[in-house]
């Protein structure tokens, strides 16, 4: 029987990476406030100067604070989202751990005119689930972390500027 292939630090391993998600959420918000504040002064006390002395005063009309408050706020979000993704991308083994689980890291740059696209991906795995041809499955890797980012015209263009984003935050309602 040949003997199994034994991987080491800073060896290359080739992930096939095949992730599919698929989210969706749905929220509704009513909210309403009604305040009422009605007060008067109708008697408080005067203080006569002349002799220093405290009497019980009246006010001719009595004066008042009246308040009234209404608000209302009603608010409805909707998400669908589905996503795939896959690719292959070269990894490093950067541990081995004493049981033989692989720590791997992977980076990719794809430049095409002015889009960059940087892939980043680390996680750990079994020596056994990496095959004979040298690839290991994404799903088989455990605290899989990737990522994906992209800069460019297009990315420019679906972001929204500062002055909506400021808006959002001083927004009470």
């Amino acid at each position: 029987a040949p003997e199994p292939r034994t991987l080491k630090k800073h060896d290359l391993v080739t992930i096939v990476i095949r992730e599919e998600s698929t989210y969706s959420s749905e929220a509704n918000t009513e909210l309403k406030k009604q305040g009422s504040i009605d007060a008067k002064l109708e008697d408080f006390v005067k203080l006569n100067i002349k002799n220093f002395a405290i009497e019980a005063g009246n006010f001719g009309s009595a004066p008042g604070v009246k308040a009234t408050g209404t608000r209302d706020f009603k608010g409805e979000g909707k998400t669908d989202r589905t996503d795939n993704f896959e690719a292959r991308i070269t990894g490093e083994v950067l541990d081995v751990k004493p049981n033989g689980t692989l720590v791997i890291q992977a980076r990719k740059r794809i430049k095409t005119d002015e889009e960059e696209q940087y892939f980043i991906l680390t996680g750990t795995c079994r020596a056994e689930d990496v095959s004979a041809d040298n690839t290991v499955l994404s799903t088989q890797l455990y605290d899989l972390d990737l990522q994906k980012n992209h800069k460019g015209a297009v990315r420019t263009a679906t972001e929204r500027g500062w002055i909506p984003k400021l808006l959002d935050l001083i927004n009470p309602f």
